[in-house]
């Protein structure tokens, strides 16, 4: 903590000492002409009963009685607005850190990719993957254990519909070969099938019945499907930067003579289990019709929904209620589980969240339940649909960017290794993306995604790169007094945006929105090329106390810059 953030939590304690934990959150004021910062009294009204502008008037005099560190301290509705000193700006610098932060002895479980088998990557998966890694990058940094888990789609009526087409139009060499693209063709005929004809309809639910009675013919298909394309699939997370600690898939949770993939805890209660033990406890009811369903109270406004069809076969639902128990008791005791879906899901979360709260209200009763939902990514076309094969493959996409990437750089002279490119081209498709509050639908676009101006990835490397250029140039760096440093206009505009690292962080972990760190990245290298472009010559600067002190400046803008695109799970080039 700053001397100026200490100073106003002693003053903010001892004006008001009812405010046992103040929150000290700097601000910029809204002209440059009030202030270098702001301090915002309105979360302090509630608890003191008193009135913005009463807070802020304490505030500000206690502040006027430090003035070797404030000057001018004005107030404005319920914002105190002051201006530093040398010696705080210069205090404020020697507290930047982009270090994270200290265990804090809590467990965070993100569910994220759910990767469906026998399905490509396509543009849409830069949705949850990129959100999903974020807030896991976050949570780490901020001090928390993470467990990611890639909640595979290994389970259900997709499989009674594969493994029907693979007999159907299967060839093994092609399985092979390219598992993942050969499923898809087998998916999108049998569909087309199973469309025009009940019969065919009927197949492919008997095979999924099938596998959920551990037919040994459709187990080996699924264990084939499965592996194939998993192996698959890690290349492409491997590229995007999403990586996962586990890839528990919904099999898992049938609790079948299944290969379990990874080193996670086993089984406990299976989804058979949990819908003798709901049936129990009056959550769920018998149909007539031999399902069993769940009918939510009135007050919730919650419509009813299957636990597990008339052929005996579980759905989504009972997949994860039995995921929610088994992370509730398989030893991580989570105090957070973030479920990172696309909105369409939304409903269907809160039915599980709802009822796993009914079921084990003790069991969750410290534990935060979080949907995390993402808009769509649309094509100009319209709406992507796997079952007739309208996608764009994340794979082409990634090529096409590399490509374009490449060309642009061909016509600016300059030559880059494959993996300066690749991290430019990634960078510039996952910033565009990231960039937008999660919740809003983003039409995709060729050019606007693999734009090198304004705010974009590529805007945001060549910044990054251009730091860390003139320092490397600079070779050592010398100390510098802070006593006889003029700092311009430009240098505390760049302190300031600085300082605001950890709170984009912890704005971005607890609202779990990457887009509020993304902005954070982009105005801090708009705000260091205005420096760059104010500052000439800051290699040949004849003051050397000056120089040494930008350099070190400098220094600190690259770092943070690579701290920000590190944690949004996106690479940094070498060059550019």
């Amino acid at each position: 903590m700053s001397v100026i953030e200490q100073i106003l939590l002693d003053v903010v304690v001892g004006a008001f000492p009812e405010v046992s934990e103040p929150n000290i959150s700097l601000d910029t004021p809204p002209k440059k002409e009030l202030g270098d910062f702001a301090f915002n009294v309105f979360p302090y009204a509630k608890i003191t009963k008193l009135a913005p502008h009463a807070i802020a008037e304490k505030v500000a005099e206690g502040l006027r009685n430090h003035p070797e560190h404030f000057k001018d301290v004005s107030i404005m509705g319920g914002y105190v607005n002051f201006f530093l000193t040398n010696a705080s700006w210069i205090d404020l610098f020697g507290s930047f850190s982009t270090e994270g932060k200290p265990a804090n002895n809590e467990t965070v479980v993100v569910d994220y990719i759910g990767l469906n088998i026998g399905k490509p990557f396509h543009i849409g998966h830069l949705c949850t993957p990129s959100i999903g890694q974020t807030i896991v990058n976050l949570h780490r940094h901020l001090g928390y254990r993470v467990i990611g888990d890639n909640h595979l789609g290994d389970w259900g009526g997709l499989f009674g519909k594969l493994i029907a087409g693979y007999k159907k139009y299967g060839n093994p060499e092609r399985l092979k070969e390219n598992a993942i693209e050969h499923l898809l063709e087998v998916y999108i005929k049998i569909t087309a099938d199973a469309e025009a004809d009940p019969v065919i309809e009927e197949l492919c639910r008997n095979e999924f019945k099938r596998l959920s009675e551990a037919d040994p013919e459709n187990i080996e298909l699924w264990k084939e499907f499965t592996a194939y394309s998993v192996e698959q699939s890690n290349d492409i997370m491997k590229m995007i930067g999403a990586k996962t600690d586990y890839a528990i898939g919904e099999s898992f949770y049938e609790g079948l003579p299944l290969p379990k993939l990874g080193t996670h805890p086993d089984l406990q209660y299976n989804m058979k289990y949990i819908v003798n033990e709901l049936l129990e406890k009056d959550i769920a009811t018998k149909n007539e019709d031999g399902s069993v369903g769940i009918v939510f109270p009135p007050e919730t406004k919650i419509p009813s929904c299957i636990l597990a069809k008339r052929d005996g076969t579980h759905g989504y639902l009972a997949s994860d209620l039995a995921a929610t128990k088994y992370r509730m008791t398989n030893g991580w005791n989570p105090t957070k589980i973030f479920i990172c879906t696309d909105i369409r899901q939304q409903l269907h979360i809160k039915q599980v969240f709802t009822t796993a709260r009914m079921a084990w209200p003790d069991l969750l009763k410290n534990t935060g339940l979080f949907n995390v939902t993402n808009g769509f990514i649309k094509l100009k076309e319209g709406a992507m649909s796997t079952r007739k094969g309208i996608i764009v493959r994340l794979q082409d996409l990634i090529e096409e960017g590399f490509n374009r990437t490449e060309t642009i750089l061909t016509e600016k002279g300059q030559s880059l290794s494959n993996e300066d490119i690749q991290a430019i081209a990634i960078g510039a498709i996952k910033y565009s993306y990231l960039a937008v509050d999660r919740e809003k639908d983003i039409v995709f676009d060729w050019d606007k995604a693999l734009s090198f101006e304004g705010n974009s990835g590529p805007y945001i490397q060549y910044s990054y790169v251009r730091a860390k250029n003139i320092v490397e140039k600079a070779g050592k760096i010398g100390a510098f007094q802070p006593e006889n440093l003029s700092l311009s206009e430009y240098d505390r505009t760049c302190l300031r945006h600085l300082s605001f690292f950890d709170k984009a962080v912890l704005d971005s972990a607890t609202k779990y929105k990457p887009h509020i760190l993304a902005t954070y990245c982009y105005e801090l290298a708009s705000e260091f090329n205005a420096f760059y472009v104010h500052t000439p010559k800051i290699l040949e600067e004849s003051d050397e106390n000056l120089r040494n002190f930008r350099l070190k400046l400098i220094g600190k803008v690259s770092e943070t810059l690579r701290k920000g695109f590190e944690l949004l799970a996106i690479e940094m080039p070498g060059k550019m």
